[in-house]
This record gives C-alpha cells, sequence and structure tokens, in this order.
C-alpha cells in the first residue's frame, strides 16, 4: 500500500513538473537563424514570435525564479537579435498580454498586410502601462 501511493505521488509531481511551452516561429521559413538563439537562453523556457519583412517580434515564457531579472533577460535577448538581424526592428517582452496577442496571430495565421497592421498593434500595447 505504502509503494502504491509513493509511486502516485512520483507521478504527479514529475507529471506537474514537465509544463513544457511552445516553441513557435511565425512565419516558418523564417525561422532557421532565430531559432539558435532563443535555445541558447536558459533563463526561459518557452516563446513565440512573429516576423516580417521589418520586425521580429518575441514573446518570452521567463522562468518563475529569473523574472526578478526581466528586464534584463530582455534586454539581453534583444541585442542578440539585433546583431544577427541589424536591419529589423525587434522586440522581446516577457508581457502576458503580449503573450496572448502573439498566439492571436499564430492561430489566425495572417498575412503580410494584417501581420504588419497587428505588429503595429502589439508595439503600442508594449509601450502602454498598467
Amino acid at each position: 500500500m505504502k509503494k502504491s501511493v509513493i509511486v502516485f505521488l512520483m507521478v504527479l509531481l514529475l507529471g506537474a513538473c514537465s509544463n513544457e511551452k511552445e516553441k513557435v516561429i511565425f512565419p516558418s521559413d523564417n525561422s532557421t537563424s532565430l531559432k539558435p538563439i532563443m535555445q541558447k537562453q536558459d533563463s526561459i523556457y518557452g516563446y513565440k514570435s512573429v516576423i516580417n519583412e521589418e520586425d521580429i517580434l518575441v514573446a518570452i515564457y521567463i522562468n518563475r525564479f529569473d523574472r526578478f531579472n526581466k528586464t534584463k533577460i530582455e534586454k539581453k535577448i534583444t541585442k542578440q537579435i539585433e546583431k544577427q538581424f541589424p536591419e529589423k526592428k525587434v522586440l522581446v517582452t516577457g508581457d502576458q498580454k503580449i503573450m496572448w496577442e502573439v498566439e492571436s496571430i499564430i492561430e489566425k495565421k495572417l498575412k503580410q498586410k494584417e501581420l504588419k497592421k497587428s505588429i503595429e498593434k502589439i508595439k503600442l500595447l508594449s509601450k502602454e502601462e498598467t
């Protein structure tokens, strides 16, 4: 009886700890040079990004204890992406409302014109303070 309870608790704990978030880049044909930058980051456990001809927007899931250094992590990732893509405007954020907007863009699979409008809307949202 004790062994079955211990096994049950172990399974429950391991199941709860495997909260792996998605790693998505939209559109996927632009993903080749952004993936290595994002995979090197130890302080994040997932990201979703949207790329068009002039902008890169990355919403990141920051590890729980690293949230105290959120702005430092965002700046570090922004610098790395700007180094790789000097011709594009980069926005990296750990903000939840931006994450929801990026998810909606990815789900809708917007075309370039609508994608540009949505990215501009998200940039305005990121400048807001709540």
